[in-house]
């Protein structure tokens, strides 16, 4: 079970087409799917069905329906084998924060037992964390270009300092 007391959920899904065409029981099943106490950074993660119809009071049959059809829309992919579901467009709406976070999620997702969730996620993952690492990299710059800029302003705003001392307050030429 995942240690995480909670789990970003993007307001944006109450806007998307293919969650609002679903039935309110695969809607029920995708929030569960984003929420549940296995998700992890990786947005992919072991599942076993026993536990999802445990959780949520349903039938196996009910809940493999679910999937099929989250599966068929995009929202999620799952791989019954291995138990393993992966959100759809998770790092989108859950890239890595930062370096330590990024080497976290990335030891996660090489853990995962399903060779083709795993290297989807994985390649989803990098894309969004070289994202990130160029954002940061930006920042960096723009922070550095603002501080020369500020350093330049205010030594034209204080000028020279002998200029400063030949004022007549300076001279005590009052």
């Amino acid at each position: 079970m995942s240690a995480r007391t909670f789990t970003k959920v993007s307001p944006m899904v109450w806007r998307s087409p293919r969650f609002i065409k679903l039935p309110d029981e695969a809607k029920v099943g995708y929030l569960y799917l984003l929420t549940n106490s296995h998700v992890t950074s990786a947005g992919v993660y072991e599942l076993p069905p026993g536990y999802a119809c445990a959780d949520l009071g349903w039938a196996e049959a009910g809940y493999d329906s679910v999937l099929k059809e989250l599966v068929s829309v995009g929202l999620i992919d799952h791989d019954p084998a291995t138990a393993v579901i992966l959100i759809e467009r998770w790092f989108k709406h859950n890239p890595p924060t930062n370096d330590d976070h990024a080497l976290g999620t990335r030891r996660r997702l090489e853990s995962i037992p399903c060779d083709r969730l795993r290297e989807k996620a994985l390649a989803t993952f990098e894309e969004e964390n070289e994202l990130r690492i160029q954002r940061e990299a930006a920042a960096r710059a723009a922070k550095a270009a603002r501080a020369a800029g500020t350093a330049k302003s205010i030594s034209e705003t204080i000028g020279n300092t002998s200029r400063l001392m030949s004022t007549r307050l300076m001279r005590n030429a009052g």
